[in-house]
């Protein structure tokens, strides 16, 4: 059904994206009496140097599956802003978290995200280790979450039920985290990151069994933490940050931290 849901709105947006170009607009000469307003499937395919064919399907929400690549294609040809391309993305890919529309029309302080998301893709698939692409999430959580206490980026051995903290970053006068490595029982959501990779929620951190955040949280008396699982087929691990503060997490939050986590798989990935 979401699936169906996504197509659904591919379509709308695309439609409505060429909908709004005219030839003049993209350098084309407009030949023979037009229909409907806006370029022509295959002028948008031409711009994007792809084939009619594959725009159509793309266009007409067929069940098809597409890569980045083509989509970038696809969103210079057709004009669009960041984050006009971000929407796009996450209604062509499945494995993009959903953006909603209204988030892209009132995207707010979202540009600035937008580019520094943008920055972190370049920097994670030219890094030359596991050290540099944490350090770079890390600093890169830490700017975007305010006010975050702690960002960290941990790796995980399944094998043996194990993980470490690989890079991180605290604000003045929060307590160092432990560099050991600590078995999968000192975490409650160890399971549902590290092995399920999954996002995980802790708003109230002071009652939660979790040797890293528990202890600091119980003495401020408050902390929530968001975790998310990193897999791919060179690295397990997650990324998350936490707070000291309580309540649920927004969906922006969540979209996020999901996104961002995403990108590290895919970096991992196209470093293979």
């Amino acid at each position: 059904m979401e699936s169906t849901r996504r197509r659904a709105g591919l379509r709308d947006f695309l439609l409505e994206c060429r909908a709004r170009l005219r030839p003049d607009d993209v350098g084309l000469v407009s030949v023979g009496r037009r229909r409907v307003a806006g370029l022509r499937r295959e002028e948008v395919a031409q711009l994007a140097d792809i084939s009619p064919a594959w725009y159509t399907l793309l266009e007409t929400a067929r069940n098809i599956r597409v890569s980045p690549r083509m989509l970038d294609r696809v969103a210079t040809a057709l004009r669009l802003s960041e984050e006009e391309k971000v929407y796009l993305f996450s209604l062509a890919l499945d494995e993009m978290p959903k953006v909603s529309r209204a988030a892209l029309d009132s995207a707010g302080s979202g540009g600035r995200e937008l580019q520094e998301l943008r920055a972190f893709v370049r920097r994670s698939r030219a890094a030359s280790s596991a050290l540099e692409v944490g350090e770079s999430a890390s600093d890169l959580l830490f700017d975007l979450v305010r006010p975050a206490e702690a960002t960290y980026f941990v790796s995980a051995d399944l094998a043996s039920e194990t993980f470490q903290l690989i890079a991180d970053r605290t604000a003045a006068g929060f307590p160092a985290l432990p560099r050991e490595p600590m078995s999968f029982s000192q975490v409650h959501d160890a399971h549902q990151v590290l092995v399920g990779g999954n996002l995980f929620e802790e708003t109230d951190a002071t009652k939660a069994t979790h040797a890293v955040f528990g202890p600091t949280a119980l003495d401020r008396g408050l902390g929530r933490f968001m975790s998310s699982g990193i897999k791919s087929y060179h690295f397990n691990g997650a990324i998350g940050y936490f707070q000291l503060a309580s309540g649920a997490f927004t969906e922006r939050e969540r979209d996020l931290l999901s996104l961002l986590s995403d990108v590290i798989a895919l970096a991992f990935e196209a470093r293979a």
